[in-house]
This record gives C-alpha cells, sequence and structure tokens, in this order.
C-alpha cells in the first residue's frame, strides 16, 4: 500500500514532500490571498467557512501550484487538433490547474474575484483535484492542502484584523 517501504520509509518521505508542499506551495498560496483578494471585499473573519471560500477564491484566481502531472491508466483515445489519438498506458499528461480556472463554461466572469460563486467549493481547481472538502478528495492530493489552508486562512484574518495596540501612556 506504501509503495512498497517500511512504516518508516514512508513517514520520512511523506513528511519531506509535505515540507516541500508546505514551503513552496504555501507561500505561492499566501502570497495569492495577499495580491488576489481586493481590499474593498467584504468578508466575515468570524465565519469559517467564508473565510475558506475567500482562499479558495484567491486559489482559483492566481493557484498556487499551476499545473499537474499524471500518467494514463489506460490506452485512452482523445480528440487533439480535431484529430482522434491513441494514447498508450502511463503517457504523461500535463494539466493546466491556472488556465482551467479562468474557464468561462465553468466559472462566471472567471477574472473578477468573487468568493460567493455558487460553485466555487465543488469546481475549484486546487490541490490537484476538483473541488474542496476540508475531509479530502481522493488519493491524488497535495498532502500539504490543510497545512497550506489554514495558515492561509490565518494570515487572511490577521491581515484583515486591525491590531491593537495599548495606550501605555
Amino acid at each position: 500500500a506504501n509503495g512498497h517501504l517500511s512504516a518508516d520509509e514512508y513517514a520520512e518521505m511523506l513528511v519531506s514532500v509535505c515540507g516541500i508542499a508546505g514551503i513552496l506551495g504555501t507561500s505561492n498560496l499566501i502570497k495569492n490571498v495577499a495580491k488576489a483578494i481586493p481590499e474593498n471585499v467584504s468578508i466575515d473573519l468570524s465565519d469559517q467557512r467564508e473565510v475558506m471560500r475567500a482562499v479558495l477564491e484567491a486559489a482559483r484566481i492566481r493557484a498556487p501550484v499551476n499545473n499537474v502531472n499524471v500518467l494514463t491508466t489506460t490506452v485512452k483515445t482523445m480528440r487533439v487538433n480535431n484529430k482522434l489519438k491513441t494514447l498508450p498506458m502511463n503517457t504523461v499528461f500535463a494539466g493546466s490547474i491556472g488556465l482551467a480556472c479562468f474557464d468561462e463554461s465553468v466559472f462566471a466572469n472567471p477574472k473578477k474575484y468573487d468568493h460567493k460563486r455558487e460553485n466555487i467549493e465543488k469546481a475549484v481547481l486546487n490541490f490537484n483535484h476538483v473541488g474542496f472538502s476540508p475531509e479530502g478528495a481522493g488519493t491524488r492530493q497535495c498532502p500539504g492542502r490543510n497545512i497550506a489552508m489554514k495558515l492561509a486562512a490565518d494570515f487572511l484574518i490577521g491581515l484583515r484584523t486591525p491590531a491593537f495596540v495599548e495606550n501605555i501612556n
């Protein structure tokens, strides 16, 4: 189940992958929260779901990881430039998450930031799968996604909360 690795080897690999995702993907996501959310957009910072949707929309506007690579598990026939092509099993596909997040047939007015879009949770392409659920969504997802989402949500709340400064005079 763990790629024929011992429990220790698997744990070591998983921590390394989470570290990479936690540093690179999370830093990109946090930058995107700062850049993609307009200052004049109202977000109820006491509502966890609204904060999560705000972060997901920021990630949709500026994907923290722009592409994903997958291998086909079977022979695939698909139309490429209006011609049918048959691709063998184990063909590498690269998908652009960034471009897919601007598909007008999925997201109305895709260049406009709108964290209240009806389909943001079920249609967003982030964390290497379609949709977002706090519990997860399958075997091929970003191993650091929950860490990244929590840090980005906390960052957004901190960014939008006025600092309390005590007058000591």
